[in-house]
Protein backbone atom coordinates (compact mmCIF):
# COMPACT_ATOMS: atom_id res chain seq x y z
CA UNK A 1 0.00 0.00 0.00
CA UNK A 2 1.03 3.38 -0.69
CA UNK A 3 2.44 6.07 2.22
CA UNK A 4 0.88 8.24 4.09
CA UNK A 5 -0.83 10.91 1.87
CA UNK A 6 0.43 14.46 3.21
CA UNK A 7 -2.13 16.20 0.24
CA UNK A 8 -4.19 18.66 1.65
CA UNK A 9 -8.29 18.38 2.92
CA UNK A 10 -8.81 20.57 0.18
CA UNK A 11 -7.23 20.25 -2.74
CA UNK A 12 -6.86 23.65 -5.07
CA UNK A 13 -7.01 23.35 -8.31
CA UNK A 14 -9.18 20.20 -8.75
CA UNK A 15 -12.07 22.52 -9.66
CA UNK A 16 -10.45 24.58 -12.37
CA UNK A 17 -9.04 21.19 -14.27
CA UNK A 18 -13.09 19.95 -13.87
CA UNK A 19 -13.86 23.34 -15.43
CA UNK A 20 -11.32 22.58 -18.22
CA UNK A 21 -12.24 19.18 -18.59
CA UNK A 22 -16.04 20.37 -19.25
CA UNK A 23 -15.32 23.24 -21.45
CA UNK A 24 -13.23 20.62 -23.88
CA UNK A 25 -16.92 18.03 -23.38
CA UNK A 26 -18.82 20.81 -25.16
CA UNK A 27 -16.16 22.14 -27.32
CA UNK A 28 -16.45 18.70 -28.50
CA UNK A 29 -20.47 18.40 -29.02
CA UNK A 30 -21.48 21.89 -29.60
CA UNK A 31 -18.66 22.61 -31.68
CA UNK A 32 -15.14 25.02 -31.01
CA UNK A 33 -14.16 27.86 -31.98
CA UNK A 34 -15.12 28.81 -35.44
CA UNK A 35 -11.38 29.20 -35.73
CA UNK A 36 -11.37 27.32 -39.29
CA UNK A 37 -14.45 28.14 -40.68
CA UNK A 38 -14.20 28.69 -44.23
CA UNK A 39 -10.88 27.10 -45.41
CA UNK A 40 -10.40 26.05 -48.53
CA UNK A 41 -10.94 22.16 -48.00
CA UNK A 42 -9.28 21.54 -51.40
CA UNK A 43 -5.96 23.05 -50.53
CA UNK A 44 -3.64 20.53 -48.53
CA UNK A 45 -2.26 22.82 -46.01
CA UNK A 46 -5.65 24.26 -45.11
CA UNK A 47 -6.75 20.01 -44.66
CA UNK A 48 -4.21 19.24 -42.54
CA UNK A 49 -4.45 22.74 -40.01
CA UNK A 50 -8.50 21.70 -40.30
CA UNK A 51 -6.82 17.92 -38.91
CA UNK A 52 -4.44 19.26 -36.43
CA UNK A 53 -7.94 21.38 -34.78
CA UNK A 54 -10.21 18.88 -35.07
CA UNK A 55 -8.76 17.20 -32.64
CA UNK A 56 -7.62 19.84 -30.14
CA UNK A 57 -10.63 19.57 -27.93
CA UNK A 58 -10.96 15.97 -27.40
CA UNK A 59 -14.10 15.08 -25.23
CA UNK A 60 -13.77 11.68 -24.42
CA UNK A 61 -10.11 12.26 -23.16
CA UNK A 62 -11.63 15.00 -21.01
CA UNK A 63 -13.56 12.78 -19.41
CA UNK A 64 -11.07 10.30 -18.38
CA UNK A 65 -9.79 12.95 -16.46
CA UNK A 66 -12.82 13.52 -14.89
CA UNK A 67 -12.36 9.43 -13.85
CA UNK A 68 -9.06 10.17 -12.56
CA UNK A 69 -10.05 13.40 -10.17
CA UNK A 70 -13.56 11.37 -9.22
CA UNK A 71 -11.28 8.74 -7.92
CA UNK A 72 -9.16 10.68 -5.91
CA UNK A 73 -11.89 12.69 -4.72
CA UNK A 74 -13.87 9.58 -3.78
CA UNK A 75 -11.32 7.97 -1.92
CA UNK A 76 -9.31 10.98 -0.39
CA UNK A 77 -11.78 11.62 2.63
CA UNK A 78 -11.25 7.78 3.36
CA UNK A 79 -7.90 6.53 2.96
CA UNK A 80 -7.17 6.14 6.44
CA UNK A 81 -8.42 3.12 8.16
CA UNK A 82 -11.41 3.56 10.46
CA UNK A 83 -12.82 6.47 8.64
CA UNK A 84 -15.47 5.05 6.21
CA UNK A 85 -19.11 4.45 7.00
CA UNK A 86 -21.30 2.58 4.06
CA UNK A 87 -24.65 3.71 4.50
CA UNK A 88 -24.45 7.59 4.75
CA UNK A 89 -21.45 7.08 1.75
CA UNK A 90 -24.14 5.68 -0.24
CA UNK A 91 -26.84 7.71 0.44
CA UNK A 92 -24.52 10.70 -0.31
CA UNK A 93 -23.18 9.72 -3.55
CA UNK A 94 -26.61 8.13 -5.04
CA UNK A 95 -28.40 11.21 -4.02
CA UNK A 96 -25.86 13.95 -5.39
CA UNK A 97 -25.62 12.14 -8.23
CA UNK A 98 -28.98 11.14 -9.45
CA UNK A 99 -31.06 14.13 -8.11
CA UNK A 100 -29.34 16.48 -11.38
CA UNK A 101 -29.62 13.55 -13.37
CA UNK A 102 -32.92 12.96 -13.46
CA UNK A 103 -33.79 16.38 -13.51
CA UNK A 104 -31.66 16.97 -16.96
CA UNK A 105 -34.00 13.96 -18.21
CA UNK A 106 -37.02 15.53 -17.36
CA UNK A 107 -35.57 18.71 -18.84
CA UNK A 108 -34.22 16.61 -21.80
CA UNK A 109 -37.22 15.25 -23.29
CA UNK A 110 -39.23 18.36 -24.49
CA UNK A 111 -36.71 19.07 -26.66
CA UNK A 112 -35.86 15.57 -28.26
CA UNK A 113 -32.44 15.17 -26.69
CA UNK A 114 -31.58 11.53 -26.06
CA UNK A 115 -30.69 11.10 -22.60
CA UNK A 116 -30.60 7.66 -21.76
CA UNK A 117 -27.79 5.52 -19.47
CA UNK A 118 -25.75 4.48 -22.02
CA UNK A 119 -26.59 4.54 -26.10
CA UNK A 120 -25.63 7.79 -27.79
CA UNK A 121 -25.42 9.63 -24.65
CA UNK A 122 -23.12 11.61 -22.01
CA UNK A 123 -25.18 9.78 -19.50
CA UNK A 124 -22.23 6.71 -20.14
CA UNK A 125 -19.99 8.03 -17.87
CA UNK A 126 -22.48 8.48 -15.28
CA UNK A 127 -23.52 4.86 -14.88
CA UNK A 128 -20.06 3.66 -14.75
CA UNK A 129 -19.08 6.36 -12.12
CA UNK A 130 -22.45 4.71 -10.38
CA UNK A 131 -21.01 1.20 -10.67
CA UNK A 132 -18.00 2.57 -8.78
CA UNK A 133 -19.24 4.06 -6.08
CA UNK A 134 -21.05 1.14 -5.78
CA UNK A 135 -17.90 -1.29 -5.77
CA UNK A 136 -15.45 1.11 -4.31
CA UNK A 137 -16.55 -0.41 -0.52
CA UNK A 138 -15.92 -3.71 -1.61
CA UNK A 139 -12.29 -1.84 -3.36
CA UNK A 140 -11.50 -0.50 -0.02
CA UNK A 141 -11.22 -3.71 1.71
CA UNK A 142 -9.57 -5.60 -0.68
CA UNK A 143 -6.91 -2.28 -0.67
CA UNK A 144 -6.53 -2.83 2.83
CA UNK A 145 -4.88 -6.38 1.57
CA UNK A 146 -3.21 -5.94 -1.05
CA UNK A 147 -2.93 -2.19 -1.59
CA UNK A 148 -3.77 -0.34 -4.93
CA UNK A 149 -1.29 -1.79 -7.63
CA UNK A 150 -2.74 -5.21 -7.43
CA UNK A 151 -6.15 -4.19 -7.91
CA UNK A 152 -4.96 -1.28 -10.72
CA UNK A 153 -2.99 -4.03 -12.70
CA UNK A 154 -6.16 -6.66 -12.36
CA UNK A 155 -8.01 -4.21 -13.91
CA UNK A 156 -5.75 -3.40 -16.42
CA UNK A 157 -5.37 -6.92 -17.63
CA UNK A 158 -9.55 -7.60 -17.40
CA UNK A 159 -9.65 -3.96 -19.45
CA UNK A 160 -7.52 -5.13 -22.31
CA UNK A 161 -8.72 -8.39 -21.89
CA UNK A 162 -12.55 -7.28 -22.62
CA UNK A 163 -11.26 -4.36 -25.53
CA UNK A 164 -9.22 -7.71 -27.74
CA UNK A 165 -13.13 -8.57 -28.11
CA UNK A 166 -13.96 -5.74 -29.64
CA UNK A 167 -10.52 -4.67 -31.50
CA UNK A 168 -12.39 -2.20 -33.67
CA UNK A 169 -14.26 -0.50 -31.14
CA UNK A 170 -13.87 3.48 -31.77
CA UNK A 171 -15.38 4.48 -28.54
CA UNK A 172 -17.07 2.89 -25.37
CA UNK A 173 -20.62 2.11 -26.77
CA UNK A 174 -19.99 -1.01 -28.24
CA UNK A 175 -19.67 -2.76 -24.74
CA UNK A 176 -22.79 -1.68 -23.25
CA UNK A 177 -23.12 -0.63 -19.96
CA UNK A 178 -21.39 -2.76 -17.86
CA UNK A 179 -18.18 -3.94 -20.04
CA UNK A 180 -17.66 -0.19 -21.19
CA UNK A 181 -17.44 0.25 -17.09
CA UNK A 182 -14.80 -2.24 -16.96
CA UNK A 183 -12.64 -1.40 -19.41
CA UNK A 184 -12.41 2.25 -18.30
CA UNK A 185 -12.01 1.56 -14.67
CA UNK A 186 -8.22 1.38 -14.68
CA UNK A 187 -8.11 5.02 -15.11
CA UNK A 188 -10.88 5.52 -11.89
CA UNK A 189 -8.91 3.35 -10.24
CA UNK A 190 -5.50 5.40 -10.55
CA UNK A 191 -7.31 8.53 -8.91
CA UNK A 192 -7.81 6.30 -6.04
CA UNK A 193 -4.44 5.33 -5.88
CA UNK A 194 -3.36 9.07 -6.27
CA UNK A 195 -5.19 9.96 -3.07
CA UNK A 196 -3.16 7.89 -1.34
CA UNK A 197 0.67 9.14 -3.02
CA UNK A 198 2.81 11.23 -0.84
CA UNK A 199 2.85 14.09 -2.88
CA UNK A 200 6.37 15.71 -2.36
CA UNK A 201 6.41 19.17 -1.34
CA UNK A 202 10.27 20.30 -1.84
CA UNK A 203 11.61 24.06 -1.55
CA UNK A 204 11.07 25.18 -5.36
CA UNK A 205 11.05 28.94 -7.13
CA UNK A 206 7.86 29.84 -8.56
CA UNK A 207 9.61 29.62 -12.09
CA UNK A 208 10.43 26.09 -11.65
CA UNK A 209 6.99 24.82 -10.46
CA UNK A 210 5.38 26.90 -13.20
CA UNK A 211 7.25 24.92 -15.75
CA UNK A 212 6.61 21.45 -14.38
CA UNK A 213 3.03 22.20 -14.44
CA UNK A 214 2.79 23.66 -17.76
CA UNK A 215 4.93 20.48 -18.87
CA UNK A 216 2.28 18.31 -17.55
CA UNK A 217 -0.31 19.81 -18.33
CA UNK A 218 0.84 20.70 -22.21
CA UNK A 219 1.76 17.19 -22.48
CA UNK A 220 -1.31 15.78 -21.34
CA UNK A 221 -3.47 17.96 -23.90
CA UNK A 222 -0.92 16.94 -26.85
CA UNK A 223 -1.40 13.14 -25.87
CA UNK A 224 -5.31 13.78 -25.99
CA UNK A 225 -4.78 14.98 -29.60
CA UNK A 226 -3.03 11.38 -29.83
CA UNK A 227 -5.94 10.06 -28.70
CA UNK A 228 -8.40 11.41 -30.27
CA UNK A 229 -6.12 12.03 -33.96
CA UNK A 230 -5.74 8.06 -33.62
CA UNK A 231 -9.43 7.21 -33.03
CA UNK A 232 -10.83 9.52 -36.42
CA UNK A 233 -8.00 8.75 -38.35
CA UNK A 234 -6.68 5.03 -37.64
CA UNK A 235 -8.24 1.75 -36.44
CA UNK A 236 -6.86 2.64 -33.10
CA UNK A 237 -9.92 3.75 -30.78
CA UNK A 238 -9.88 5.18 -27.20
CA UNK A 239 -10.74 1.79 -26.00
CA UNK A 240 -6.76 1.07 -26.83
CA UNK A 241 -5.29 4.57 -26.16
CA UNK A 242 -7.12 6.20 -23.25
CA UNK A 243 -6.47 3.35 -20.21
CA UNK A 244 -2.54 4.72 -21.12
CA UNK A 245 -3.37 8.10 -21.21
CA UNK A 246 -4.98 8.03 -17.93
CA UNK A 247 -1.33 6.96 -16.20
CA UNK A 248 -0.40 10.65 -17.88
CA UNK A 249 -3.50 12.12 -16.18
CA UNK A 250 -2.34 10.52 -12.88
CA UNK A 251 1.42 12.06 -13.29
CA UNK A 252 -0.17 15.77 -14.10
CA UNK A 253 -2.40 15.66 -11.09
CA UNK A 254 0.05 14.35 -8.63
CA UNK A 255 2.06 17.88 -9.98
CA UNK A 256 -1.37 19.58 -9.36
CA UNK A 257 -1.72 18.80 -6.23
CA UNK A 258 1.65 18.66 -4.88
CA UNK A 259 1.88 22.13 -5.55
CA UNK A 260 -2.03 22.85 -3.94
CA UNK A 261 -1.80 25.61 -1.15
CA UNK A 262 1.46 26.88 -2.50
CA UNK A 263 0.32 28.30 -6.15
CA UNK A 264 -2.04 30.45 -6.60
CA UNK A 265 -5.49 29.70 -8.40
CA UNK A 266 -8.36 31.55 -10.37
CA UNK A 267 -11.06 31.88 -8.21
CA UNK A 268 -12.99 32.32 -11.51
CA UNK A 269 -11.69 29.28 -12.58
CA UNK A 270 -12.35 27.42 -9.40
CA UNK A 271 -15.62 29.01 -9.21
CA UNK A 272 -16.16 28.14 -12.45
CA UNK A 273 -15.61 24.34 -11.67
CA UNK A 274 -17.70 23.87 -9.35
CA UNK A 275 -20.53 23.81 -11.58
CA UNK A 276 -19.25 21.62 -13.96
CA UNK A 277 -21.38 18.60 -13.41
CA UNK A 278 -24.34 20.83 -14.49
CA UNK A 279 -22.45 21.98 -17.87
CA UNK A 280 -21.91 18.31 -18.55
CA UNK A 281 -25.88 16.93 -17.89
CA UNK A 282 -27.28 20.18 -19.44
CA UNK A 283 -24.78 21.47 -22.15
CA UNK A 284 -27.03 19.13 -25.53
CA UNK A 285 -30.13 20.39 -23.46
CA UNK A 286 -29.06 23.88 -23.92
CA UNK A 287 -27.62 24.12 -27.33
CA UNK A 288 -31.22 22.60 -28.33
CA UNK A 289 -32.98 24.98 -26.61
CA UNK A 290 -30.68 27.43 -28.23
CA UNK A 291 -31.16 26.01 -31.79
CA UNK A 292 -34.83 26.83 -31.09
CA UNK A 293 -34.33 30.73 -30.48
CA UNK A 294 -35.36 33.10 -32.98
CA UNK A 295 -31.80 34.24 -33.34
CA UNK A 296 -30.51 36.65 -35.71
CA UNK A 297 -27.41 35.20 -37.62
CA UNK A 298 -24.70 37.41 -36.60
CA UNK A 299 -21.84 35.37 -38.18
CA UNK A 300 -19.78 32.40 -37.32
CA UNK A 301 -17.92 33.86 -34.54
CA UNK A 302 -20.70 35.71 -32.67
CA UNK A 303 -23.47 32.99 -33.25
CA UNK A 304 -20.90 30.91 -31.53
CA UNK A 305 -20.41 33.17 -28.81
CA UNK A 306 -24.20 33.09 -28.19
CA UNK A 307 -24.78 29.64 -28.25
CA UNK A 308 -21.83 29.29 -25.59
CA UNK A 309 -23.26 32.16 -23.49
CA UNK A 310 -26.55 29.86 -24.05
CA UNK A 311 -24.98 26.88 -22.78
CA UNK A 312 -22.99 28.24 -19.90
CA UNK A 313 -25.64 29.93 -18.48
CA UNK A 314 -28.70 27.67 -18.34
CA UNK A 315 -26.04 25.06 -16.77
CA UNK A 316 -25.32 27.70 -14.29
CA UNK A 317 -29.03 28.63 -13.48
CA UNK A 318 -29.38 24.72 -13.46
CA UNK A 319 -26.48 24.16 -10.94
CA UNK A 320 -28.16 26.88 -8.31
CA UNK A 321 -32.04 25.33 -8.94
CA UNK A 322 -31.06 21.51 -8.67
CA UNK A 323 -27.54 20.37 -8.40
CA UNK A 324 -26.53 23.15 -5.44
CA UNK A 325 -29.81 22.12 -3.67
CA UNK A 326 -29.47 18.31 -4.17
CA UNK A 327 -26.11 18.54 -2.85
CA UNK A 328 -27.59 19.86 0.31
CA UNK A 329 -30.32 17.31 0.36
CA UNK A 330 -27.54 14.44 -0.17
CA UNK A 331 -25.91 16.10 3.03
CA UNK A 332 -28.63 16.33 5.22
CA UNK A 333 -29.58 13.00 4.08
CA UNK A 334 -26.61 11.53 4.76
CA UNK A 335 -25.87 12.82 8.16
CA UNK A 336 -29.64 11.34 9.39
CA UNK A 337 -28.40 8.01 8.23
CA UNK A 338 -25.47 8.54 10.18
CA UNK A 339 -27.86 8.97 13.33
CA UNK A 340 -29.66 6.03 12.73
Amino acid sequence: MSRTSSVPSRVEGLDSIRFFAVLWVVFSHCGSPPLTTGLDRENLLALGVQGVYGNLFAGVPAVIVFFVISGFCIHHPFRHPGSFRLLPYLTRRYVRIGVPLLAAVVLASPLGVKLTLFQNSVLWSLLAELIYYTVYPVLRKIRSRMGWNWILAASLVLAYGVVVFFPLAKDYSPFGPVLASVVAFPCWLLGCKLAEQSTERPAATMESMARRLWTWRLTVWFLSWVCSALRFHSPIGYPWTLNLFAFAVFFWLRAEISVSGRWERSRALEWAGTWSYSVYLVHLVAEAAHAQMPLPNLGFNLNWLVKMFVIFGASHVFYLLVEKPGHHVARQLAKRVARN
